[in-house]
C-alpha cells in the first residue's frame, strides 16, 4: 500500500464527504426514519458495486465488500440519526425539519464512511479480507439500532469492529483514544415518593413527600462517592423533581429523575442495590412509600487495548507523532458497546472543535458545530484499517 497515494486520494474525497454531511445535516431523520439518509446510503453503497441489504432494523444498511478466498471480515460502523431538538447553529445547510437536527455528529459519520466505501473499492485489490459496513439506525434512542441489528446478522462472521465518533471538545485533527472502558452504562431513574397530603398549617396529620425527596436526593449522593471503589467512578445524577401546586398545600406525591452513569457491570449492579437501599432506608425514616422504576439503557463501551494501539500505530503512520492522545474515559453513552460486547473493537474520537473558527459548542446544543476540514481523516483511517486488516489480527 502506498500511503501518500492513499492520503492524497482521501483528501480528494473531502469536498463529496462534505457535501454528503451537508445534505445530511439539512435533511436530519430522528431514529427509525431515516428513510431518506439510507435511501442515500443505500444507493450510492449498491452503485459502487457492493452487496447491500436495505431495511435491516428498519432503516439501517448493511453492505458486504467480499474478498474471494480471504479470511475474517471486518466491520465499519457509522450511526444516521439526528436529535429532537431544534437547531440554532447559524449554518447555511440548518436543518430544515422542524424540530430536528444533527447536534452529535452522526450526518459526519455517514459521510466519512460513505467516503471509506469509495476507497476501499478503488483499493479492494489490496484487501487481505473482506469488509462489511454498518450504517446503523436509531443510536440516539433505546433500545438503540445496534442491538436490533445484531439481531438480524450483521456481526454474523466478523472478527474485528471499528467505529469513528467526532468530538467537538477536541482540537480538530486530533484523535481521542480511550483503551478499555470507553464511555458509560446509561441507565435512568424515575422516583415516585408517595405521602399523605394535606395543609400546610399541620404538617402533624400529613406524611410529607417534600421532605423525603430533599432526604433522597442528599442520601443518594452518597452512593457513588461513599459506597462504590473511587476505581469504578461512575456519576449519579438526579436531574428532574416535580411536586405540589401550592405554596399552602402538602402534595401526596413526589418525582425525582435521573440517570446512572458507570463503566463497569460490577459498579453498576452494586450501585443499583445500593440505590434500592436507600431508598428503603427513606421510606423508614419518614413515613413515606417510595417507588423506583430503574430502566437499564446501554452497557459500557469498552474498547480493546489492543486494538487501541494497533489504531495509534495507523493515525501515527497517517497524521503524525502528534496526532493520537490517549484521552479520559467518558460519561455518555453509546450502542456500539454491543458489538464491542461480541466483538474485538474499538471506538475512537476524531477532534472537530476548532475555538479560533468559533467551534466550541458541545455536542447535542442547539449550537453544535464541527471543522469539516478534517473529515477525510476519518476516512482515511477506516480506509487503511481495512487494508490492513486480516484474519489473524
Amino acid at each position: 500500500m502506498n500511503t501518500d497515494k492513499l492520503l492524497a486520494d482521501a483528501r480528494a474525497m473531502q469536498d463529496r464527504i462534505v457535501a454528503w454531511r451537508r445534505d445530511f445535516h439539512q435533511h436530519p431523520e430522528l431514529g427509525l426514519e431515516e428513510v431518506r439518509t439510507s435511501g442515500i446510503v443505500a444507493n450510492e453503497v449498491e452503485r459502487l458495486g457492493y452487496t447491500v441489504r436495505r431495511g435491516v432494523a428498519k432503516t439501517g444498511v448493511v453492505a458486504d465488500l467480499d474478498v474471494p478466498g480471504a479470511e475474517g471480515r471486518l466491520l465499519l460502523r457509522a450511526d444516521m440519526d439526528a436529535l429532537p431538538v431544534q437547531e440554532n447553529s447559524g449554518e447555511e445547510f440548518t436543518s430544515v425539519n422542524e424540530g430536528k437536527a444533527h447536534l452529535c455528529g452522526h450526518d459526519s459519520h455517514t459521510a466519512m464512511l460513505l467516503g471509506t466505501a469509495n476507497l476501499l473499492m478503488a483499493y479492494r485489490e489490496e484487501l487481505q479480507s473482506s469488509v462489511r459496513l454498518m450504517f446503523q439506525p436509531s443510536e440516539e434512542r433505546t433500545p438503540g439500532g445496534a442491538i436490533v441489528m445484531i439481531e438480524e446478522g450483521v456481526l454474523d462472521g466478523i472478527d474485528l469492529a471499528l467505529a469513528i465518533h467526532v468530538f467537538s471538545a477536541q482540537q480538530a485533527g486530533r484523535w481521542g483514544l480511550i483503551p478499555g472502558a470507553a464511555m458509560a452504562a446509561t441507565d435512568a431513574l424515575d422516583i415516585t415518593i408517595t405521602g399523605r397530603g394535606g395543609h400546610a398549617a399541620t404538617p402533624e396529620v400529613c406524611i410529607d413527600p417534600v421532605v423525603a425527596a430533599a432526604q433522597t436526593i442528599m442520601n443518594l449522593q452518597t452512593v457513588m462517592s461513599r459506597r462504590i471503589r473511587p476505581h469504578d467512578c461512575g456519576v449519579l445524577s438526579l436531574c428532574t423533581i416535580h411536586g405540589g401546586d401550592a405554596f399552602n398545600v402538602i402534595p401526596e406525591t413526589v418525582k425525582i429523575g435521573g440517570t446512572l452513569r458507570t463503566h463497569s457491570e460490577s459498579a453498576r449492579t452494586q450501585a443499583k442495590t445500593f440505590i434500592a437501599d436507600t431508598l428503603k432506608g427513606v421510606e423508614v425514616t419518614t413515613g413515606v412509600t417510595i417507588e423506583l422504576d430503574y430502566a437499564a439503557g446501554y452497557p459500557a463501551t469498552v474498547n480493546d487495548p489492543e486494538v487501541i494501539e494497533a489504531i495509534r500505530g495507523t493515525i501515527v503512520d497517517l497524521f503524525g507523532e502528534g496526532a493520537p492522545e490517549t484521552i479520559a474515559k467518558k460519561f455518555g453513552g453509546e450502542d456500539f458497546s454491543y458489538v464491542l460486547e461480541r466483538v474485538p473493537g474499538a471506538m475512537v474520537f476524531l477532534g472537530v472543535g476548532n475555538a479560533a473558527k468559533g467551534i466550541t459548542a458541545a455536542h447535542h446544543n442547539p449550537g453544535f458545530r464541527i471543522d469539516e476540514d478534517v473529515l477525510w481523516q476519518g476516512t482515511a483511517l477506516e480506509t487503511v484499517m481495512a487494508l490492513r486488516h486480516h484474519a489473524e489480527d
